[in-house]
């Protein structure tokens, strides 16, 4: 069935009339003649039946109708171009990659794994898209993504990087000894990330132990903020091992209690099906899951690099 819509050129001859207000510079910014910006736009208005332009000697103003065609217009436009510049670069194995990640997993952990010393191998610039939740992945906008969940991930072919840790941190200044019974722990300030509320009822469990009650404290939407208030001695928090190994080395974060809870859950890169064997793409992912491999081949939770 053919399309009814009007030729490109005639969009993009409108799109630079309206914006410069005139044919004559719309002209000299598409590269043709003054007339034939004319001619395209009036084959314009006699497609839509609308005039979309009121003429001024040399100058041209929107009509209410072309005020409306340009507002949603041009976002199109911008996307037609994304998508014909991506279509270029689809199988170009030095192109762009765009890498979707959590905010404080990308700057804790993802940045000094492509920042490393394994990483003279990656020959590609990466652009980090952030998000807070998994709702938030757009597979439109990424060409791999980090997330964290139990392993159904419906429209992607999907990695185990490696499981989830849960331990229970605060302030060294303030614990010099670990609490032996969890319970006490709860008569201490608990604070909270907003997307992961069922922590500490999860690190409790895996005990065998039940939560005593419902916790009542501070929400924190990223774990940066939970971290940074727990530093400070504003009170105790569960977060994964993963984004505070270097606080726990470096001593500017104390375990509170010995327990490490293994989750049900781990963290998984996630390839979008229509990026599934892009050069570049299985390219980076591979170099990852063999570099997470090395790093790890001792341990149970080592990725597996599939082909």
């Amino acid at each position: 069935m053919r399309r009814r819509i009007p030729s490109i050129t005639a969009l993009l001859c409108f799109e630079a009339a309206a914006k410069t207000e005139g044919f004559a510079r719309a002209a000299e910014e598409m590269n043709i003649t003054q007339s034939a910006v004319s001619r395209q736009i009036q084959q314009l208005e006699a497609f839509v039946g609308q005039s979309l332009f009121t003429r001024a000697k040399q100058r041209v103003k929107l009509t209410a109708a072309g005020k409306t065609l340009l507002a949603e217009l041009s976002p199109l436009l911008e996307d037609l171009e994304l998508i014909i510049l991506k279509t270029k670069s689809h199988d170009n194995a030095e192109g762009t990659l765009n890498i979707g990640v959590y905010p404080t997993l990308g700057s804790r952990w993802l940045m000094p794994l492509i920042m490393g010393p394994k990483a003279d191998k990656i020959r590609h610039m990466l652009n980090l898209v952030t998000y807070l939740q998994n709702a938030d992945i757009d597979p439109s906008r990424v060409d791999l993504a980090i997330a964290q969940g139990g392993g159904h991930w419906p429209g992607y072919r999907a990695d185990r990087l490696m499981s989830e840790t849960l331990v229970v941190v605060g302030a060294p200044n303030q614990f010099s000894e670990q609490i032996n019974d969890p319970h006490t722990l709860l008569d201490h300030r608990i604070l909270q990330h907003s997307t992961r509320p069922q922590s500490w009822q999860i690190w409790f469990k895996a005990q065998g132990l039940r939560l005593p009650r419902k916790l009542i404290g501070p929400m924190f939407s990223q774990f940066d903020m939970l971290i940074d208030a727990t530093r400070n001695g504003h009170g105790i928090a569960i977060i994964p091992e993963t984004l505070v190994r270097s606080e726990l080395e470096q001593g500017s974060l104390a375990k509170v209690h010995a327990y490490e809870a293994k989750t049900n859950s781990a963290y998984y890169l996630l390839t979008p099906e229509a990026k599934v064997g892009v050069v570049r793409v299985e390219r980076f992912r591979r170099w990852m899951l063999i570099h997470l491999q090395d790093d790890e081949q001792d341990g149970e939770d080592a990725p597996g690099v599939l082909e």
